[in-house]
């Protein structure tokens, strides 16, 4: 499948699985420990410096966020797992979430461990 990597908007950011796109576009996810630069590599896949928010210190992503490209597939950017400066609630809750995404897609066509 071709893409155009310049057709790219934020769509959402979801906290909860009520918040996922329902629509049956294929997903690239992007998962790995807390500040290991899963935005980043979005952003130089991108090739635009701040489209995926980006921190200095762990736990900056707290929502698993959409990025549309192309109107074709979507680019997913997890919240990290481990070192975090949140409360043990909130990484809780971070784990839910993703185990909740993890449960819901059959759409992941691609998973990249950072």
């Amino acid at each position: 499948m071709k893409v155009n990597l310049n057709k790219a908007e934020f769509v959402r950011s979801a906290a909860k699985p009520a918040d996922f796109p329902k629509d049956q576009l294929p997903q690239v996810v992007f998962a790995g420990r807390s500040n290991v630069g899963k935005s980043s590599v979005i952003n130089r896949l991108l090739n635009r410096k701040n489209f995926a928010r980006v921190g200095s210190a762990p736990g900056k992503t707290t929502h698993i966020n959409y990025f549309l490209i192309d109107s074709r597939l979507y680019l997913i950017d997890l919240p990290g797992y481990g070192y975090a400066k949140v409360s043990m609630k909130e990484r809780e809750r971070w784990g839910r979430l993703i185990e909740a995404w993890f449960a819901d897609t059959q759409l992941m066509t691609l998973g990249i461990l950072i």
